[in-house]
């Protein structure tokens, strides 16, 4: 098409619904000089369409950043802007961002949360009440966001998300759970064996399995096990866990399992 000089077909690629083949397209409109076409995808959803357009803009001496921003400040700004202020910007744009943390709707906000990470932006406390969103996808967005600092959050908070009745927020507790001390990560994982999504309770059991061969004590270990520092009562809790998933995690698991509890137990 660049070749043939068919500049209206270009256009009308170029609004294709594959983002591989709008970039196809616009490259071809670079190619026989339509530049301004090009410029004017600065907010496309996809990244490289958006770096495409990004390099035309500055043959045009159009401050890409500038425009991000913005269009970032708009009632009801573009997703495309939103993640293009994060490929551009800076820290010092997050104020653009975090105002919209409580948009009304549910994809500026995840996305507004994930520029905010990419930015290294995030700031736990304005974050941590969309933990509960009622979107999943602002939920897996805060979660991803919050891992890095997990260590620092309220243990009663990521308890309470893991029982929740709302799976999205079960495997959010879960994911921040996972960051702690070993006896913590078993004892969110044998809850997870009994969760009632067969996904997070296959992951539960994985999960297990691989805490419970770390624990066994073997001849041919390089690596010392990992330490399982518990109280008296919570070994109790941990051995009384262990044996109601049993039947979930297998007799060969259940084993190691058991047999690390009391190495635990006796001490090295």
């Amino acid at each position: 098409m660049a070749g043939s000089r068919r500049h209206d077909v270009l256009r009308r690629l170029a609004r294709s619904v594959r983002a591989e083949g709008r970039v196809v397209a616009l490259t071809g409109l670079v190619r026989v000089g339509q530049d301004s076409d090009v410029a004017a995808y600065l907010d496309d959803d996809a990244p490289l369409v958006r770096a495409v357009a990004r390099d035309t803009a500055r043959r045009l001496g159009i401050d890409a950043r500038e425009h991000y921003r913005t269009a970032t400040g708009a009632a009801e700004p573009a997703l495309g802007a939103i993640a293009g202020l994060a490929e551009t910007g800076s820290a010092s744009d997050a104020l653009l961002l975090r105002r919209l943390l409580t948009h009304s709707r549910a994809r500026i906000r995840a996305q507004a949360v994930r520029s905010l990470r990419l930015l290294e932006a995030i700031v736990a406390p304005e974050v941590l009440p969309l933990l509960r969103d009622s979107s999943p996808a602002v939920v897996r967005e805060v979660t991803t966001a919050l891992r890095p600092v997990a260590g620092t959050l309220p243990p009663s908070l990521l308890w309470q998300l893991l029982g929740d009745a709302r799976v999205e927020l079960r495997r959010s507790g879960y994911r921040l759970l996972r960051g702690r001390s070993v006896d913590v990560q078993l004892r969110a994982a044998l809850i997870l064996t009994h969760d009632r999504d067969p996904r997070l309770a296959e992951r539960g059991k994985a999960d297990v399995t691989r805490l419970a061969r770390d624990g066994a004590r073997t001849t041919w270990r390089r690596t010392p096990p990992p330490e399982l520092s518990v109280t008296a009562v919570q070994h109790g809790e941990l051995t009384a866990m262990a044996a109601r998933a049993a039947a979930a995690i297998g007799e060969v698991t259940s084993r190691m399992l058991t047999t690390w509890l009391a190495d635990a137990r006796r001490g090295p």
